[in-house]
């Protein structure tokens, strides 16, 4: 599990590993007692800070190969998540089925795709969110690893298997104050590649091969974003269906957007030497 202050999220998902063979926390620097609470719950703690921008692939293939796990199979949870005990036995159930046909010599999954439930003020967001929606956990050490820089990814050319029983993500679990911090850093990362892409790099600007057909639309049409955030989730996903809290969420991503366009647009006048 990668860390930076996440006191708070800790003990419920810490809790909720009490079942894997070992358990490591990798730590950016913390200074809210994260590390104190994870060695507590019997983590491993390491701290690793990255020079430059924080990538989460970066972070997490350097636990793969620099953290001394012994494990074959790792799992990659975030702090503000959780795995519940159905979530806990399919995982087991699949690395079981991937034991057996390696010992008959069939082809086994390099790594697998998991799925959360995102809970928003206590409600599961299972349209407005997009269920499934499918995330690159769990991997076979020494196979495959990550990349896309924000928005991880498996790299092609794996053998990739999907686990359907979801885990929770609580990602509102610190507020709007944090929510907002992170997706500011997401606005800032959206708004580079989108001048990237403008700039000459193509589709290379805009990460890798998963959901490269919306990241090409939505740096095309990056000045109507915000409007269609919010007719994605709140219209075609059916936020609308799922009470105030699907509106809010829908009308939250849409000001996500709306940071996103007028970043392009600073940057684009900063170049040209215009006034903010």
């Amino acid at each position: 599990m990668l860390c930076l202050n996440e006191a708070p999220n800790l003990p419920r998902c810490l809790q909720s590993l009490a079942w894997c063979d070992e358990g490591l926390v990798v730590d950016s620097g913390s200074d809210d007692g994260s590390r104190d609470v994870a060695r507590r719950h019997g983590f491993k703690v390491l701290e690793h800070r990255q020079p430059g921008r924080f990538l989460i692939t970066e972070q997490r293939n350097w636990a793969l190969s620099q953290a001394g796990l012994r494990s074959d199979w790792v799992l990659f949870l975030d702090a503000d998540e959780a795995v519940g005990p159905a979530c806990a036995l399919a995982i087991q159930q699949a690395l079981l089925r991937a034991a057996a046909a390696e010992a008959t010599d069939q082809p086994s999954p390099d790594g697998f795709e998991l799925t959360p439930r995102y809970w928003f003020l206590g409600r599961w967001l299972r349209r407005t969110q997009g269920y499934p929606n499918w995330h690159p956990r769990l991997v076979r050490r020494g196979r495959i690893g990550f990349e896309g820089g924000v928005w991880e990814s498996f790299p092609a050319g794996h053998r990739v298997a999907r686990i359907a029983e979801p885990y929770e993500h609580y990602a509102f679990s610190k507020g709007i104050d944090d929510w907002l911090e992170r997706h500011r850093r997401y606005a800032d990362w959206e708004a580079e590649r989108i001048e990237a892409y403008w700039g000459g790099a193509g589709d290379g600007a805009l990460g890798t091969r998963r959901w490269l057909g919306l990241r090409r639309l939505a740096a095309q049409l990056w000045p109507l974003r915000p409007l269609l955030r919010f007719s994605q989730k709140y219209l075609l996903q059916g936020g609308f269906l799922e009470g105030w809290q699907g509106l809010l969420f829908s009308l939250l991503m849409a000001g996500y957007d709306l940071i996103t366009v007028v970043k392009v647009v600073e940057r684009r006048r900063r170049a040209r030497g215009l006034p903010l």
